[in-house]
């Protein structure tokens, strides 16, 4: 990876991982970060990594929040994390398709009586 690909990583990671700020910071346009993408998996996997910290940060704030009795954090983690054990917000319905459509009259088949 060239001088220039990690000094557009040292931004990125400064910049928490906002693509168009770190863009704008070192000179270049966003079409050339994603033919860095394209052409290079060292960079891509540099940009993952910065995005891995970043969600391990937010975790390890999360976890702090949770132990300092933070009521939403607790909340929050347990709707991501708690679901198996009954903590959803939302229910999962199981749909199944029909096999045959539901016939409501049949010119042909049926009559229509009047009486």
């Amino acid at each position: 990876m060239n001088t220039k690909k990690k000094a557009f990583i040292d931004v990125f990671r400064r910049n928490t991982g906002n693509i168009k700020a770190t863009c704008e910071k070192v000179g270049m346009g966003r079409t050339t970060y994603y033919n860095w993408i394209d052409d290079d998996k060292g960079f891509e996997t540099e940009v993952q990594n910065v995005n891995e910290e970043l969600i391990d940060y937010a975790e390890s704030q999360l976890h702090t929040k949770i132990s300092q009795g933070n009521l939403t954090a607790i909340i929050f983690f347990l709707k991501c994390k708690g679901q198996t054990r009954g903590y959803i917000d939302k229910q999962y319905i199981q749909t199944r398709q029909m096999t045959e459509p539901i016939k409501v009259f049949d010119w042909e088949a049926d009559s229509i009586v009047i009486e």
